[in-house]
């Protein structure tokens, strides 16, 4: 059995329609539909070429995909590479997650201490306001001292100088 196009079917049975007197007729006109042809793998060429057009073309396809495995191989290596990157910076934001988190705990524990320690400045202030205060009544007096002098050694004659001689050897 031969296959047929959907429009000839259509057209076909246009001209077996008979109308019944009476009823009104629409009349439309039948258009070929063009199905575009797609060439698959599986249809065969139909066109006879020479050997040596053929060991032409496989040639050229043979370099098509010598360049190509190159081009796979150099992405394979950039995303290799890239993989290393993105694992380090991962690891780095880890890190440096942590030393914030670290950073934030010593900043609290500093704040904790700083205000520990003005409240306790706080306190020894004052009592010492007081003591400040007394200590202005009390009037203290310099004492004088005299100076000490050291006893000057007597200058060394150029005999004595061979005595001393010693500390050179």
């Amino acid at each position: 059995m031969a296959k047929k196009n959907i429009s000839n079917l259509t057209q076909e049975e246009s001209k077996k329609f008979i109308p019944l007197q009476g009823e009104p007729i629409i009349e439309i006109i039948a258009e070929p539909v063009l199905e575009p042809q797609i060439q698959t793998p599986e249809t065969p060429i139909t066109t006879i070429k020479t050997q040596s057009e053929l060991e032409a073309i496989i040639k050229e396809l043979q370099k098509t995909v010598d360049i190509l495995k190159q081009k796979e191989s150099t992405l394979i290596e950039k995303i290799s590479a890239l993989q290393m990157v993105i694992s380090e910076k991962k690891e780095l934001t880890e890190r440096l997650t942590e030393e914030l988190y670290e950073t934030k705990q010593t900043a609290l524990q500093l704040a904790d201490s700083n205000s520990q320690l003005l409240e306790e400045i706080k306190v020894f202030k004052q009592p010492s306001q007081q003591t400040s205060q007394i200590s202005k009544s009390i009037q203290y007096k310099k004492s004088h001292r005299s100076i000490e002098r050291l006893q000057e050694k007597p200058n060394q004659d150029s005999e004595d100088f061979s005595k001393n001689t010693w500390l050179y050897d």
